[in-house]
């Protein structure tokens, strides 16, 4: 008999368990490789890290902080306070400031005059000529600024609505503001801003509110929490643009990547992107961190959604108008009706979705997959109105508005005198709350614009890897042609009942 025969086996939970270990060992093994990749890709970035990257504003808004404003008057004091500090720091620092000619920190040049000279880089509010008949907050979007808000502030300010937009923490000054920033700093400077906004409506006039992509998800949380809350002034109608409602779980990975950046050698896995800043109210660069944040905000989102949802506590949420582009590199329709319209009590909310150019020449270059996205919606029983801005039926470049009643199947069509422009083939996440005649984003800025800086109409061509950005900085649509539909729509939802 072989003596092997005879020796007694291990148990099996003992076998298990190095199998287990061994598992782990190789998983371990591999995110390593996979974080040590991007930490190395991360170094490589194009250009060196500077003062804006690096200097930390210490009075920037943070929430929770000793002394940190208990008003929204407080929170604008706060900020005149920021916006020295970003000058004394950054701005008139000879070894700080930026020599690039375009460059957002060179105090000579033209983005930097609009960034720190005009108030949409800060909070700031809108008053209607005559009395008000209610009162809007604004929010901003991830790495954009109260600018972006513009065109809605206008729309609204036109119909006789006191508007205040604010500036969200992090934001308007310099990027590295994004690397040590919290949602939930973000979440107070909203209550603040909101708690004044529905004072200035004063009692028997609406309290409104609106959003552009992660400020969308913040109105959202706090609309949510509002229900259930009679200490936060409840919003009669909602806004949102381009909701980041899903973002994707890969932030959790970059954010094991960050915690390299303590070694010189990797001080930029910090960062996504690190670029020229040349835009006087976005930014360029991105960091790790600002990912990691609207990640965890859309994660908290669901979360308490979904519990209002069980708890029966969704019958006080608001009327809700969302504008969403069928192309976008953020969030998809699909989020946004799933993951947020859908879980609402049918209570007139709608949909407003910007299809792709289906002109019968761009059929066969435009993804498929749009389309198809497209098509399971509208074909989809849905507890809300939905309405595509799409081509007419005629296969041309004219528009017309598709609308379907909820819980209903037949689309009425409305023509409308707009085409899509030369060369747009599609909208997009940052496109939608421009309009299209914006001095800085858009295609068509008006030539008296002072200073003239129409970024959005530059026609950059040249070859991929000539220059520190990548060429789609410049192709990416940067305004809605149609935002005449989105002004259309919010001036009618103000006109209708507000209950």
């Amino acid at each position: 008999m072989n003596r092997n025969d005879t020796k007694p086996r291990r148990p099996w939970h003992r076998r298990l368990g190095r199998w287990v270990l061994t598992l782990a060992a190789l998983a371990a093994g591999a995110l390593g490789g996979i974080v040590l990749l991007y930490a190395i890709q991360a170094r490589m970035l194009l250009p060196d890290l500077r003062a804006w990257h690096r200097v930390r504003l210490e009075e920037e808004f943070r929430a929770g902080a000793r002394g940190a404003p208990e008003s929204f008057e407080d929170y604008r004091r706060l900020e005149e306070r920021l916006f020295a500090e970003l000058r004394r720091k950054v701005v008139d620092d000879p070894a700080a400031a930026d020599a690039f000619a375009l460059g957002r920190y060179n105090p000579k040049s033209v983005p930097a005059r609009l960034a720190l000279e005009s108030v949409h880089n800060r909070s700031y509010e809108l008053v209607p000529s005559g009395p008000p008949r209610g009162a809007v907050l604004l929010v901003h979007g991830l790495s954009d600024s109260p600018y972006c808000m513009r065109g809605m502030a206008e729309t609204f300010v036109s119909r006789g609505f006191d508007v205040v937009v604010l500036r969200l923490p992090g934001h308007g000054t310099i990027p590295a503001s994004l690397t040590d920033v919290t949602w939930k700093d973000w979440y107070a400077a909203v209550v603040l801003a909101a708690r004044y906004t529905a004072e200035r409506a004063g009692t028997g006039h609406p309290f409104l509110a609106g959003g552009h992509s992660t400020g969308a998800a913040l109105l959202s949380l706090y609309a949510v929490r509002a229900a259930s809350d009679d200490a936060l002034p409840r919003p009669g109608r909602l806004y949102l643009v381009s909701p980041a409602i899903g973002i994707s779980p890969f932030a959790v990975l970059t954010n094991i990547v960050a915690g390299l950046s303590f070694l010189p050698a990797f001080e930029k896995s910090k960062w996504i992107d690190v670029r020229p800043e040349y835009d006087p109210y976005k930014y360029n660069s991105f960091p790790v961190n600002a990912g990691n944040q609207i990640y965890s905000l859309t994660h908290v989102l669901r979360g308490e959604l979904l519990d209002a949802v069980k708890g029966g506590r969704l019958d006080r949420m608001p009327r809700f108008l969302v504008f969403q582009s069928v192309v976008d590199s953020t969030v998809t329709a699909s989020e946004v009706v799933h993951g947020l319209l859908n879980q609402l009590p049918p209570n007139g909310s709608e949909l407003v979705v910007f299809d792709v150019n289906g002109r019968e020449e761009l059929e066969g270059l435009v993804n498929p997959r749009f389309h198809e996205g497209l098509q399971r919606l509208r074909s989809s029983p849905l507890p809300f109105r939905l309405t595509v801005v799409g081509n007419r039926p005629d296969g041309s470049n004219a528009i017309a508005l598709f609308t379907r009643e909820p819980a209903g199947t037949a689309e009425r069509e409305e023509d409308l005198p707009l085409e899509w422009p030369r060369g747009v083939f599609s909208l997009g996440h940052v496109a939608l709350p421009i309009p299209p005649d914006d001095p800085v984003y858009g295609l068509d800025p008006p030539p008296d614009a002072v200073p003239r800086y129409p970024l959005g109409a530059f026609p950059g061509r040249g070859e991929g890897g000539a220059l520190l950005v990548p060429l789609d900085a410049f192709a990416r649509l940067r305004c809605n042609p149609f935002f005449s539909v989105i002004r259309s729509r919010i001036i009618a939802s103000l006109e209708a009942p507000q209950n």
